[in-house]
């Protein structure tokens, strides 16, 4: 008899080929062209569960961007329900960003995937579809009743999924949350994220003159809204890397020794930092580690610092406004609006008369920390130990995935991250790729996963 992996071993081409039609629909949440692709995925995936088993499937309507929702509920009352997150929304992308290949035409190179989607998150949600598929067309039944999510607006905030969720909790009614968003720390390598950080997203604006002004009639009399906006910014931080936001790090979580201890052991070396950002030299806070930096340590980055004339050519002028984009991430106990208030005060107390200076809250959600001996967690250890032959160590991702904070205060449940990504698969950069080697090895783990759960205690 043929066993679930085997089966999934069996159809990995035929899989690949249907993933690579789900990674040919441009679907780009933040760009309002893209609405009928968006539209497009959603009915596509709800169309594949459906054709997996799945004995209902539907697209449901948000303010923004439609929901997937999908169940099989045939394991009985008696069996734990699971329930899936992902997202079918992608990051912009064009050929002209750096990419080697079309976007949005996957090809595979050297055991591995390249596309916009391939491992954020569409290859990731395909492991457990697939996991499903394996399982059900080898054994007629699944081990627990299984819920899927998927959401079109991972990409631009899940700026309508909380409402969505609080709306249908006895729908999304589960006993154990599951996110594949996440990855693990090298090849080989079994990860669990037990903690996330949050976000907080605000833009900081800056005039000076009511229009742009000649740079020669009034240079040296105005002050330059751009050098006013970028000496605030340099204020964010002391010279050594420390954030310099009074009542910024009030709140944060203090590491304990033994999760010091933890992150010490995590197998990440400067020499796979530089690897992977090719950067001349590691910056941060000296008080911390570069791995606590990484995953365990708030942040004030600038995405995005602009004004005056950006065109071809010069055109002299001191320009009338500044603009700064900013994301902060959290760490457990940060409260959003807090953090916020503390960054506005800082701006103000850092803007010279000669400015005007304004801050916009855009969208905060804070961390989140799940229990490593959560009984749902060691099923997951568990299904790590059987794939890959050595137990997962545990770590704090630096990135944010809002829902997981949502379906935790929803429906009180724990939500495991069991990612399958790796660090060079450059998410939300040109070449994003997803291991081959890695969606067969996810999709061991999730059949194992599925296998183990019934033994879950609540």
């Amino acid at each position: 008899m043929t066993t679930p992996f085997e089966y999934a071993l069996e159809n990995q081409d035929t899989f690949l080929r249907e993933l690579t039609e789900f990674l040919r629909i441009p679907s780009i949440s933040a760009q309002p062209q893209h609405k009928a692709d968006i539209r497009k995925a959603a009915e596509w995936a709800a169309a594949h569960c459906l054709s997996l088993g799945m004995t209902r499937a539907e697209v449901l309507e948000t303010e923004g961007h439609p929901v997937v929702y999908a169940e099989w509920l045939g394991a009985g009352s008696s069996a734990p329900t699971a329930i899936l997150y992902g997202h079918y929304d992608v990051q912009p992308a064009e050929l002209k960003d750096g990419w080697h290949t079309e976007p949005f035409q996957p090809v595979i190179m050297d055991d591995k995937i390249y596309g916009r989607g391939t491992a954020d998150d569409k290859g990731q949600v395909f492991i457990h579809l697939k996991a499903f598929e394996s399982v059900m067309k080898t054994t007629g039944t699944f081990p627990v009743n299984l819920k899927i999510m998927l959401e079109g607006e991972e990409e631009v905030g899940s700026i309508h999924l909380r409402p969505f969720i609080q709306s249908h909790v006895e729908l999304l009614k589960a006993d154990v949350g599951l996110v594949s968003d996440s990855g693990m720390i090298a090849p080989g390598t079994p990860t669990i994220v037990y903690g996330l950080r949050g976000l907080v997203e605000l833009e900081i604006y800056v005039t000076g003159p009511d229009h742009d002004l000649h740079s020669g009639a009034y240079g040296g009399t105005v002050d330059n809204p751009t050098h006013a906006i970028s000496r605030i910014v340099a204020s964010l931080h002391d010279a050594q890397g420390r954030i310099a936001v009074p009542g910024f790090l009030d709140d944060v979580r203090v590491l304990t020794p033994d999760e010091r201890e933890s992150i010490a052991h995590v197998p990440f070396t400067e020499a796979m930092w530089k690897a992977e950002t090719n950067a001349p030299a590691i910056w941060g806070d000296p008080d911390f580690t570069l791995k606590e930096r990484t995953g365990a340590r708030p942040t004030i980055e600038v995405n995005g610092l602009f004004g005056g004339y950006t065109g071809d050519g010069s055109k002299t002028i001191i320009p009338a406004k500044a603009t700064a984009k900013i994301t902060c991430r959290l760490v457990p106990n940060q409260n959003p609006q807090k953090v916020f208030a503390a960054i506005e005060r800082h701006v103000a107390a850092h803007t010279p008369p000669t400015v005007r200076s304004k801050v916009s809250f855009k969208r905060g959600e804070p961390g989140i920390v799940v229990d490593p001996n959560d009984p749902a967690m060691q099923v997951a250890v568990e299904a790590y130990q059987h794939s890959y032959g050595k137990a997962p160590i545990f770590t704090l991702e630096g990135g944010s995935i809002p829902a997981v904070m949502m379906l935790r205060e929803a429906l009180g449940i724990p939500v495991i991250l069991m990612g399958f990504g790796l660090p060079d698969d450059r998410l939300h950069a040109p070449n994003e790729k997803f291991s081959l080697e890695q969606f067969r090895l996810g999709m061991q783990t999730a059949i194992e996963f599925y296998r183990l759960l019934p033994n879950y205690k609540k």
